[in-house]
């Protein structure tokens, strides 16, 4: 059985997807020339302790990269039970550094000195509020099948990772926006459990929703939601519908991605699993 073991690890060998990320996007570590999930004791990407999983025949997890990270090489390390390790670094590349003016709307006090203090104050508290609910990790996965969009014949309207320029202060976008009129039907992403059902003053009415492993999936500014915290969610079910709700200039969907408790690019997420508009 040993023997077994040191033989696996020592076949076993590190490739990471995209090989040359950048600050703000996911990564896939994939593990060749393992076969057991079980011969991992431990693994990390910077202080993320990975959770395995196998995707198409291959053991793969995920990883995230900060927005406001550094940039620069990091490493992957694995610990297999025998207690050898493989290791493999990434280079991680800077994001381009872009800004776009954006109003405050008129609902939350228009382009006043006073409405972006209170919208900041805003923000900070709902991070601090959602940043507990998705640092939870639960250790399986409640995904089963392939992911989706959120809604359906998706088109993107605003990118992950700028800066909005929102009176003064620089607001980064952490989440990608999909064309919406209200009362668009709102799909879950994947097969989850909804953790978080509510108002917020900048988010507006929210879902988020966990499909374990430390992935959540989050939905802004709608204008009705029809699920409950706890429901278990299935891929492609209607979970709300657009809206304006919150820190919105007009109806769209804002779809946020979260891996580890950290936001990263939906649209690189996607691309993980083949996915493209």
């Amino acid at each position: 059985m040993l023997f077994t073991m040191f033989s696996a690890a020592k076949a076993a060998e590190i490739e990471i997807f995209p090989e040359s990320p950048i600050q703000g996007e996911p990564i896939m570590i994939v593990v060749s020339g393992l076969k057991d999930i079980l011969n991992i004791k431990s693994s990390f990407l910077m202080k993320q302790s990975l959770n395995f999983f196998t995707y198409r025949g291959k053991i793969s997890a995920l990883g995230s990269i900060d927005l406001s990270g550094q940039a620069g090489t990091s490493t992957v390390t694995i610990t297999f039970k025998n207690g050898t390790k493989i290791t493999k670094e990434i280079v991680i590349g800077k994001r381009p550094k872009i800004e776009v003016p954006i109003d405050i709307p008129q609902k939350l006090g228009g382009n006043t000195k006073v409405a972006v203090q209170k919208l900041v104050k805003n923000l900070v508290d709902e991070q601090q509020i959602v940043g507990k609910i998705t640092s939870i990790i639960k250790p399986k996965a409640f995904w089963k099948d392939n992911f989706r969009f959120p809604v359906a014949n998706p088109i993107m309207t605003d990118a992950y990772g700028y800066a909005r320029d929102t009176v003064g202060v620089s607001i980064a976008h952490k989440g990608t926006d999909f064309r919406a009129s209200i009362g668009t039907p709102v799909l879950a992403i994947n097969r989850g459990v909804v953790r978080d059902n509510r108002v917020y003053p900048t988010f507006g009415k929210i879902i988020i929703v966990d499909h374990g492993f430390g992935l959540y999936s989050m939905y802004l500014h709608l204008s009705k939601t029809r699920v409950n915290i706890g429901e278990l969610v299935l891929p492609g079910q209607v979970i709300g519908f657009s809206g304006d709700s919150g820190y919105a200039t007009g109806a769209h969907l804002h779809l946020t991605i979260r891996i580890n408790g950290i936001s990263i690019d939906p649209m690189r997420f996607y691309e993980l699993f083949g996915m493209k508009i």
